[in-house]
């Protein structure tokens, strides 16, 4: 084996190291995102029963009692 021969075998086992450590890295953001998207998605979720409740609460400037708070109430009222 000549040198060229050998460096090039170093190269090639660097690259494929790097390379396995640039996928974990990989697959560990890519869970990390997923959940940061379950997080907003169940945010978005809550902020919007929120407005729905607030928007129930006043009508026409003038603020009227909600009974009740949870989420059937909140769907049933939704409309």
């Amino acid at each position: 084996m000549t040198d060229d021969e050998r460096n090039l075998d170093l190269m090639v086992a660097e690259l494929e190291s790097e390379n396995r450590m640039m996928r974990a890295r990989n697959e560990r953001l890519q869970r990390e995102l997923d959940q940061a998207l379950d997080d907003n998605a169940r945010f978005k979720v809550t902020l919007e029963r929120i407005i729905a409740v607030s928007k129930l609460a006043f009508r026409d400037g003038v603020s009227e009692r909600v009974g009740e708070v949870g989420t059937q109430a909140q769907d049933a009222n939704i409309g």
